[in-house]
Order: structure tokens, then C-alpha cells, then sequence
């Protein structure tokens, strides 16, 4: 694979992938710049990872071994997974205030 190839690679990978809102400071998109600034050379281990992070993308992986339900869906509290997708999605946003309200919450436990 030529140079131009693997550079028109990295610029599509950077433009697709989703970025980090918890994390914006260590995202992979830092990575795939340094990959254009390095001037790629077409070496294996770089079509390697070029393809790698095409089947993270595009959740070949997931597709070829699913989770089953039953791990999604633990009996002891089956909707973990959904609260625990709804506190990451609102983590970025919080104040300063709700994150204090949260913590205080995870601390006294009312039955």
C-alpha cells in the first residue's frame, strides 16, 4: 500500500470516529493525527492497524460474537447496563454541583 493510500486512510478513520466526551484530552483521534504528521510509510504493521481500527468502526467484531441477553440483563439488577449507559452519557455536561449531588447520593443509600 502506498503512502497517499494509507494517508487517505488515517483522514478517513480521523473523520469517523466518534469522539470521547469523558475523555477529551486522551482520545484516539491524538493518535491518528500523529499517524498523518509521521509521514506513514506502508509498512505492515501499519495496514495491521489500519484494519484493525476499521473492524473496532465498523463493530465487526461485536457482529461476529455477540453478547447474549442474559449478560446484558444480570438477574441481581437487569438494568444496570441502561443506568450506567444513561450516567455516561450525561457525565460531560454536569455541573460542578451535580456531580457533588451524585456522590453524596452514592454514599447514602435510602431503603
Amino acid at each position: 500500500m502506498s503512502r497517499l493510500q494509507i494517508t487517505q486512510h488515517y483522514a478517513r478513520l480521523l473523520t469517523r470516529w466518534p469522539v470521547d466526551r469523558i475523555r477529551p484530552e486522551n482520545t484516539f483521534h491524538k493518535l491518528l493525527r500523529s499517524r498523518l504528521a509521521a509521514a506513514p510509510s506502508g509498512s505492515k504493521d501499519e495496514i495491521k492497524e489500519i484494519n484493525a481500527a476499521y473492524l473496532l468502526l465498523d463493530d465487526a467484531i461485536a457482529k461476529r460474537y455477540p453478547i447474549p441477553g442474559n449478560i446484558m440483563k444480570p438477574q441481581s439488577r437487569p438494568d444496570h447496563y441502561i443506568a450506567l449507559e444513561k450516567a455516561l452519557e450525561e457525565a460531560p455536561d454536569r455541573t460542578w454541583f451535580d456531580n457533588f449531588k451524585t456522590r453524596i447520593k452514592g454514599m447514602v443509600r435510602m431503603r
